[in-house]
């Protein structure tokens, strides 16, 4: 990331006038931040890597991607709930505070419940915002702390982004999950990207959507070439 973006980094601020782009804007907006995503990971892996293989760290990938319908699910699927559950609460709302819990809850919970109930329990809870059972109150306090914390909210859900990708490997182990940020610097880099992009830009979660969507295209033919 470079000018205003970099800037960012050190001093996190939602953009109360988010800017608007063009569609051929916006189109150089994705380009730019895949290059820089890659740049990125080329750079830390190149750093990381050596590393974890030197201590003898480097984990096992669990994800494979031989199945087209799991390869689907994770190119349309997972980038649309990720980035409600990551993004969207970025810009405090109740309902893009409950829509994420609903999010949160599939994700947690989806090889727990049948789909029919865990899909039921979801709508519920993203439908709370609209019951009125909570006091406005409630919300005006959750949006001072929201705004008065961002920088730490930012942060957070970034390198919880991160953290949860630790399911992609296979039996780790405890000095590994004390390692993380290293196994999981690139989605942890890209929770950072995402983040800029949705309270920088109008429209912003939609361009993660597509930036998340873009990212995990290539890896995914890659697997199947």
């Amino acid at each position: 990331m470079q000018g205003n973006s970099s800037y960012f980094l050190f001093n996190p601020k939602i953009n109360n006038f988010p800017i608007s782009l063009s569609l051929n804007k916006a189109i150089m907006l994705i380009l730019k931040f895949i290059l820089w995503y890659f740049g990125i990971v080329i750079l830390t892996s190149i750093i990381f890597l050596p590393i974890l293989k030197f201590l003898n760290l480097l984990p096992q990938i669990s994800i494979k991607l031989s199945e087209l319908p799991l390869s689907f699910k994770l190119l349309v699927f997972v980038p649309i709930y990720e980035e409600i559950i990551f993004r969207l609460p970025l810009k405090f709302s109740k309902q893009n505070l409950f829509l994420s819990l609903a999010s949160l809850n599939f994700m947690t919970f989806y090889h727990t419940f049948g789909i029919t109930i865990l899909i039921s329990i979801s709508i519920i809870i993203a439908f709370i915002p609209y019951l009125q059972i909570i006091p406005e109150f409630y919300y005006e306090q959750l949006d001072y702390i929201w705004k008065k914390y961002f920088p730490i909210i930012y942060y957070g859900l970034a390198i919880i982004f991160g953290f949860i990708h630790l399911y992609n490997f296979n039996n780790l182990v405890f000095v590994q999950f004390l390692l993380f940020p290293l196994l999981v610097s690139n989605q942890i880099i890209m929770g950072l990207i995402f983040g800029y992009v949705r309270v920088t830009y109008r429209n912003g979660f939609i361009y993660c959507v597509l930036l998340h969507f873009f990212i995990n295209l290539p890896l995914i033919i890659a697997a199947h070439i």
